[in-house]
């Protein structure tokens, strides 16, 4: 058995932790303890008032008098904050993408320890309803298809996502690696794919993806990401064998399955809240959470094959499935 989690550090000040992860520890009756930051004056402002009672821009901050670890800053400093905190004999759960395009996660020795990335959307109540449905069921396609607005100004605090140093890609890694990352849980890891990226911010990150996935069962799913002009897109759409399952928008919780009524299974308000639980619940038992790293792994294994795909003129390259 492992013991259980009581008081959280905090590596980063983001949108993410404010809005989800420390709300979400409040509401489970957890104490974030420790909140780290390159700026320590930042720091010190979310820490105050958000109700944390340490802050700095020192790691060892971040290391003490906790119980666990969760990251939530820019990519770059995922796996060597994870690595510290691993170290230091401490669990760790991981913003997404684990590494994205910049290929470090292997660099992770997670033995033995409880490590998780958050691909929250695993434990979505339509998700999972979506899984028991697939049981006896491989459709031919999916097709999915997310398009939002975004495009930071030069003051905008996440202006970092546009440069792939810092993000470990564009749209694929953010918004799309949720979306791989559900095609993996569903189906496992693809043999093949094929990609373009393309349109992209002055310091390299794409605004628009499209793949094709290939699976060894005949299975093909085709991917188009953006960040753009038009109408928001979030659609999920299996079909085969004279079925049609869609979500769409993917977090409205609803899946629409002609001739049959919609299926509403609405998913929590606060999205990380049980992944957070999720992740104290496995820490307690022993046991693996929802995503582990190994599997986060995979996610970034996909990015890594569409940006060597993208550099050969949307040549298919495999990617080990």
């Amino acid at each position: 058995m492992g013991t259980t989690i009581v008081k959280w550090g905090i590596a980063g000040y983001g949108d993410i932790v404010t809005r989800r992860v420390l709300p979400a520890l409040h509401a489970l009756g957890e104490q974030p303890a420790a909140l780290w930051g390159r700026d320590p004056h930042r720091a010190a402002r979310t820490a105050e008032r958000h109700g944390v009672a340490r802050s700095g821009a020192d790691v060892d901050v971040l290391l003490t008098g906790v119980d666990a670890v969760y990251i939530a800053t820019p990519v770059v400093r995922h796996v060597p904050l994870a690595r510290a905190v691993l170290d230091a004999g401490l669990p760790v759960l991981i913003e997404k993408p684990l590494a994205g395009g910049l290929d470090t996660g292997g660099a992770l020795d997670t033995a033995g320890r409880c490590a998780g990335v958050a691909y929250y959307r695993r434990l979505a109540p339509a998700v999972r309803r979506l899984r028991e449905e697939l049981d006896g069921w491989t459709p031919d396609l999916v097709d999915v298809h997310f398009r939002c607005a975004f495009a930071p100004g030069p003051d905008d605090p996440m202006r970092w996502r546009t440069d792939p140093a810092l993000s470990g890609g564009g749209v694929l890694a953010d918004a799309g690696s949720h979306r791989i990352d559900l095609l993996l849980h569903l189906f496992g890891r693809p043999y093949e794919l094929t990609a373009r990226l393309g349109d992209r911010f002055p310091r390299g990150a794409e605004r628009r993806a499209e793949l094709t996935l290939n699976w060894r069962s005949g299975l093909r799913a085709h991917c188009l990401v953006e960040w753009g002009s038009g109408p928001p897109v979030d659609r999920f759409r299996l079909t085969g064998g004279e079925r049609t399952l869609t979500l769409a928008p993917l977090d409205a919780g609803r899946i629409d399955a002609p001739p049959h009524p919609p299926l509403l299974l609405p998913p929590p308000a606060n999205p990380h809240q049980p992944l957070l639980a999720d992740f104290a619940a496995a820490v307690a038992a022993g046991r693996e959470p929802v995503c582990p790293v190994a599997e986060g792994r995979l996610v970034d294994d996909v990015i890594v094959a569409a940006e060597r795909s993208d550099a050969a003129g949307g040549r298919p390259v495999r990617t080990g499935g």
